[in-house]
């Protein structure tokens, strides 16, 4: 075949697949819309408003399931239709009842694991229903804050748009919120003082609706409570956003063809879907220089193998004693983060704390109080000292070493509220550092042939070659994290042990290092200063001083930086399709509880 007819055929396949992905919209039944609004009461309670748009040929019912609610329930479920009229509630729904015991009634559904909410078609045509119901506990009181992680659309057909309004007596904004949404092309922003989501039209059958929010204090008095923290939910909602979304390799366009581009596909949306295909033909074909030049080689990601990344159930996992990983503090942060053994933020905080540690164990920096007077965490009088500190073991530590150095001026006396503030101005020196740690580590392991890497082949937009480089992780890594998984039980139950060992000063200190990393080291500390009260004159890491100022200052920086990336996304909305404080992904979420499904049937 040659190069022309192939041409032919690969346009002739994109033509008929953007058809067949748009033919449900002509479907029988169609949704043109679904308007929601969600009203959130000073209990944590919604009350939501649907209003949806249809045209109706047959079926006999609508129906709307959630599922996998938790602590929360539906109740006071009613429908009225564009007629004013009200429908008769029913005590229980019959999903095999005729169009005529339907009609004008709805119900609750009980299905495995949720509820639907039914309601009679009634009559056909071009119709609109109001739905009304109440959602309990609908905020969650996380261990650290409060937060909504909800499906709102999850439909059984497509939807021509979608809007969804979140709004309570207490405005929603950048000051008390953070917001994302999930699983469509959307947007989602703050308005008005409500938290407003648009599709900015279609949402397929195959896409839903997901929003997390964030409530940056105890906006509600909410009985709901959870036993994660957000951190934990925020790391579950993004486990499955797709690389390729934050990342975009396109390779070498070369600009002729791009203008002829520009040109022809106004013209080519003026003719019939043979003019696409001729227009798609001739600029294959054309001689010249080819639309995407050489051959380009992007990161195809991570192959976890059959092993996985999914860890043993945390009550099953044994206690470990040693600290793995050769106490290599950047590993076991590569491994944390790969494994999801801690959240990101707890791991970021870390990973700053445990280098600050390891620093002043070898006396490298130390612990002082400011000018301002007396020695005080609460008041934030106290600094990390650099004055002794040339260069630190490593690259990775020492970019750390550079950057606070740089926040600490003149005097090389880093203060908590100066680092605040730097660490907010710079917030994206930072990002990038942690960013370097994978990037390094991966290069480490690669050398030990822990990662080994193959290339894969493939073709992009219009005949692109591209080069994939696939990392093959061994299996052995997947040990290490359950190890750390097992350090992380081990030093959180040592004081229930009925026999407990004795360990030398220095075994101590590497467990504390290490429980800084894993966000434990504020337990650790307590346990240690019980257990062995001289610990602490035994070692430069004071449980009281030292080894609190590090876990401050790690979480003063990172506190920083996320207000500096909030503060910049106010401002020109964030890297993902954001506006106004928001971020929407067309992947992940997808571990959320809420709708499942629905339409008409």
């Amino acid at each position: 075949m040659t190069k022309f007819y192939k041409n032919i055929l690969f346009s002739l396949i994109i033509l008929f697949s953007f058809f067949f992905c748009v033919k449900d919209v002509y479907a029988s039944n169609s949704i043109n819309s679904i308007d929601m609004d969600v009203y959130i009461d000073s209990n944590g309670n919604a009350a939501i408003t649907e209003v949806w748009k249809a045209n109706l040929n047959q079926g006999t019912e609508g129906y709307r399931p959630y599922s996998k609610l938790g602590n929360s329930t539906i109740s006071n479920f009613s429908v009225s239709d564009d007629t004013g009229r009200i429908y008769e509630s029913l005590s229980f729904w019959n999903t095999s009842s005729s169009f005529s015991e339907k009609a004008y009634k709805s119900g609750i559904h009980n299905i495995y694991d949720g509820v639907e909410l039914c309601f009679g078609i009634s009559k056909y045509g071009s119709r609109t229903y109001t739905l009304k119901y109440n959602i309990s506990n609908f905020v969650t009181q996380y261990t650290d804050t409060q937060g909504i992680y909800f499906n709102f659309v999850n439909f059984d057909q497509s939807i021509g748009h979608v809007t969804i309004k979140l709004h309570s007596d207490k405005p929603f904004s950048l000051d008390n919120s953070k917001i994302w949404a999930f699983g469509n092309n959307g947007k989602i922003n703050f308005k008005d003082g409500s938290i407003f989501f648009d599709s900015k039209g279609f949402v397929s059958s195959s896409q839903y609706v997901v929003e997390l929010v964030r409530f940056e204090s105890n906006l509600f008095n909410t009985s709901s409570k959870s036993e994660q923290s957000f951190d934990d939910v925020y790391d579950s909602a993004f486990s499955d956003v797709k690389d390729d979304e934050t990342k975009l390799s396109i390779g070498k366009l070369t600009l002729p063809k791009l203008v002829l581009l520009i040109i022809m596909i106004p013209i080519g949306l003026l003719l019939s879907p043979v003019g696409w295909v001729l227009i798609i033909v001739l600029i294959l074909n054309l001689k010249g220089p080819k639309l995407f030049s050489g051959t380009s080689t992007i990161r195809g990601g991570l192959d976890f193998g059959s092993a996985g990344k999914v860890l043993p159930d945390y009550k099953e996992t044994n206690y470990w004693r040693e600290v793995p990983l050769g106490k290599d503090l950047e590993k076991a942060y590569w491994v944390s983060s790969q494994y999801n053994v801690v959240s990101e933020r707890t791991l970021k905080e870390g990973i700053i704390g445990a280098i600050l540690l390891k620093w002043i164990r070898s006396g490298y920096v130390t612990v002082t109080k400011t000018k301002k007077g007396l020695f005080s965490f609460k008041d934030n009088n106290y600094a990390i000292d650099f004055t002794k500190m040339t260069a630190a073991d490593n690259d990775i530590e020492n970019s750390l070493f550079k950057m606070l150095l740089t926040a600490a001026g003149s005097n090389k006396l880093l203060e908590a509220r100066e680092f605040s503030k730097w660490s907010k101005k710079n917030y994206y020196k930072v990002n990038n550092w942690f960013s370097s740690i994978n990037y390094k580590e991966e290069e480490y392991l690669e050398k030990e042939k822990l990662l080994t890497s193959t290339i894969q082949e493939t073709t992009g937009f219009f005949g692109q070659k591209l080069n994939k480089t696939i990392y093959h992780v061994d299996p052995l890594l997947k040990e290490e994290a359950i190890k750390l998984v097992g350090l992380k039980k081990f030093l959180l139950d040592f004081s229930m042990m009925p026999e407990r060992q004795y360990y030398e000063v220095h075994v101590w200190e590497d467990y504390l290092i290490f429980a800084q990393l894993l966000g434990i080291a504020d337990k650790v500390s307590e346990q240690f200063s019980k257990l062995y009260p001289k610990f602490n004159e035994e070692t430069l890491l004071n449980t009281d001083v030292n080894a609190m100022a590090a876990r401050e200052m790690a979480h003063i920086c990172y506190s920083g930086v996320q207000a500096g990336i909030d503060r910049a996304n106010m401002y020109s909305g964030s890297s993902s399709s954001s506006g106004g404080g928001g971020s929407s992904f067309s992947s992940g979420g997808s571990s959320s509880g809420g709708s499942s499904g629905g339409g008409f049937r």
